[in-house]
């Protein structure tokens, strides 16, 4: 049996991270966030929904790691970096909604995106997060 199998996460964790953040988070970002900008007057806002909606995805996963913390010591600088980094995942969903118009499909490659992160990064990342 592989070893990533041992260390499942709790099952509210995955229901959270694989089923509930990534509709929730999809409606948000693609429904209201990127469709708000793509749908703007602003050319500057149009052309660049996919690329300020990523980056928006990425602040508000900071953001979030920021408030879990309060009122105690700050998160870490690679552990705000590892919430930034949701910006390329998030990029590379937002060119296919605009190509596809599907939210399924995106909620979908979210789902992936954070299994691929549950079952095989965070093993291995946040022990190195928790010695630092």
């Amino acid at each position: 049996m592989p070893t990533f199998l041992l260390a499942l996460p709790p099952w509210e964790t995955l229901l959270r991270q694989l089923l509930l953040a990534p509709c929730l988070e999809e409606v948000l970002f693609r429904l209201g966030l990127q469709d708000l900008l793509a749908d703007s007057r602003a050319t500057a806002a149009r052309r660049h929904a996919v690329t300020l909606t990523a980056l928006a995805f990425g602040a508000a996963h900071a953001l979030a790691l920021l408030v879990a913390a309060a009122p105690g010591p700050w998160p870490s600088p690679p552990a705000l970096l590892l919430a930034l980094a949701t910006v390329a995942p998030a990029w590379w969903i937002g060119r296919g909604y605009r190509r596809h118009r599907s939210l399924p499909r995106c909620i979908a490659w979210h789902a992936l995106f954070n299994a691929c992160w549950l079952l095989l990064a965070a093993p291995v990342v946040l022990p190195l997060l928790s010695t630092s």
